[in-house]
């Protein structure tokens, strides 16, 4: 099987979320989300690609060049808190134990704090590490207007952009909808990556039945539009009641010729 992608896109997770009005504020909760992330691969797409840029591949790919089908490759524990008018979100992912090994123990550590506004939760400070790579943080000052970029530390900055409205990050995706009505129409986001601001659209759908802990959970299908400059797919599924992240689903380009899914393991204590 021909090499296929980066450390660092294996954990490019949730692509975007959401900021609608709504008349009740999420309750304040201290409790862990547990997931499992699955990937499956194209190795074509990714070998076509290569061949087309006259790129090689990078020494971490060798070792995704054992997968077939869909395969567990990471665990994810995000740690998410609520207090009066503030959150934080720490959220960990590990390699199992094969490609730990392999890889030397890295994993991704995100952290996402911010503010709870009546539009959702609104990002202040948002930090991500992948493996070996640099630290990357945004920083976004509302009474400035300001999101500001960073590697390594705050006294690094990268660059900055205006920005005006709430903005969300790639951690508070799956939790900006906790005891909040989900949207009904499709709505538009500016999300930050550490590394720039995208906007996105989310496309309410229809609703699935998932088994967990031995209950059948129903939930509501997001799907993110496309075009012809963005081809990256991405659906998440909140649950029907407090409206909990259950799935996520990430197809990304033929760049990298994979597919990354998210489960929740189980229904958190909340």
């Amino acid at each position: 099987m021909a090499p296929l992608i980066k450390l660092s896109t294996l954990f490019f997770l949730w692509a975007i979320s959401a900021s609608i009005v709504m008349a009740q504020a999420p309750k304040d909760l201290n409790t862990n989300f547990e997931y499992e992330l699955k990937l499956s691969v194209d190795a074509s797409k990714r070998a076509a690609y290569l061949k087309k840029m006259n790129e090689q591949p990078s020494p971490y790919e060798k070792v995704f060049t054992v997968l077939s089908g869909s395969v567990q490759v990471a665990n994810i524990v995000d740690q998410v808190k609520f207090t009066g008018g503030t959150y934080q979100i720490t959220s960990v992912g590990n390699l199992i134990a094969g490609m730990s090994t392999a890889l030397g123990g890295q994993r991704l550590v995100r952290e996402s704090q911010g503010s709870v506004s009546p539009s959702g939760l609104v990002s202040l400070v948002y930090q991500e590490k992948r493996g070996n790579t640099d630290l990357l943080i945004s920083r976004y000052e509302p009474p400035k207007k300001t999101i500001t970029f960073y590697k390594g530390s705050f006294r690094s900055p990268t660059g900055s952009t205006p920005l005006e409205g709430s903005l969300i990050d790639l951690v508070s995706v799956g939790y900006q909808f906790i005891d909040r009505a989900l949207p009904t129409k499709p709505v538009t986001y500016q999300v930050s990556d550490a590394r720039s601001v995208k906007r996105y659209t989310l496309v309410p759908a229809e609703v699935w039945e998932f088994p967990i802990d031995g209950k059948k959970i129903k939930a509501q299908r997001f799907y993110k539009t496309t075009s012809k400059d963005d081809t990256a797919t991405f659906e998440i599924w909140f649950s029907q009641g407090r409206n909990l992240p259950i799935r996520s689903v990430i197809g990304l380009s033929d760049q990298y010729g994979a597919t990354i899914q998210v489960d929740l393991k189980k229904i958190p204590a909340l």
